[in-house]
């Protein structure tokens, strides 16, 4: 199979707006009130509008962890999707450099552009739980309604996704920064490090790789277990019609 390009860019250019406009956002408001609401609504809306962008290129992965996912489901061929995980990488890189241009060292208040790490507090078996339970549910969300063959609302999909990572924030900010995304994790990790904001953005990064991950995973499985459980819709022109009261009397 050769391996098409027009997606890899569409993962590429919204990797790159998502790390930028949500990791941005952090930047400039973590710590003050009301920032964990403000953070993760900006995340969950970016992806919404992003997902709505460029869906019709690459359906709107936009997360490392939802390719892998993708992939396990048989809905994205393996070496389109490894393709599609390296023009995230790539995006999430060249965003979070952007945004390290943009916001200097002191004005940074999250100290790391975004950054993720396991809080105060909570151990990382506790922060891979969350990740894990978080990713499960967005995976879940993006089968269950931009994957499944039964359900007709794949026009609403985006919104849906961009709900269920919200709410993956809502959770997750006080505990890790919440990633739910590798891909995402990875550009502020790299640039924060090398512009010297803080030594320890990788020390828990297997966290926000292997939790994912794993969600992502067991969603897969949990849709699959669903699809074959549940009773096959029939086909249109076979369905029952039931007859008006005119008709009855």
């Amino acid at each position: 199979m050769a391996v098409k390009l027009a997606p890899v860019l569409a993962e590429f250019v919204a990797l790159l707006l998502f790390v930028f406009i949500c990791c941005g956002c952090a930047t400039g408001v973590a710590g003050e009130a009301g920032w964990v609401q403000q953070v993760s609504l900006t995340f969950g809306l970016c992806i919404t509008v992003l997902a709505y962008t460029i869906g019709h290129y690459s359906g709107g992965q936009i997360n490392g962890a939802v390719t892998v996912g993708l992939m396990a489901a048989g809905e994205l061929e393996p070496l389109q999707g490894v393709c599609n995980i390296f023009g995230q990488l790539c995006g999430s890189l060249v965003g979070a450099g952007l945004l390290g241009a943009m916001v200097k060292k002191e004005s940074d208040l999250t100290g790391g552009l975004g950054s993720n790490g396991v809080g105060s507090g909570f151990s990382n078996s506790q922060a891979l739980l969350g990740e894990i339970v978080m990713t499960f549910l967005l995976m879940y969300v993006v089968l269950e309604t931009a994957v499944s063959k039964t359900n007709n609302k794949g026009d609403f999909a985006p919104i849906a996704i961009g709900f269920a990572v919200y709410l993956g924030h809502v959770v997750l900010i006080p505990i890790d920064g919440c990633s739910i995304n590798p891909t995402r994790s990875f550009g502020p990790a790299v640039v924060a490090t090398v512009q010297d904001r803080g030594s320890k953005h990788f020390e828990d990064f297997w966290v926000f790789v292997l939790g994912p991950v794993i969600g992502a995973l067991l969603a897969v499985a949990h849709f699959k277990a669903m699809t074959k459980a549940a009773p096959e819709v029939p086909p249109e022109d076979t369905k029952i019609e039931l007859p008006s009261r005119d008709e009855e009397a």
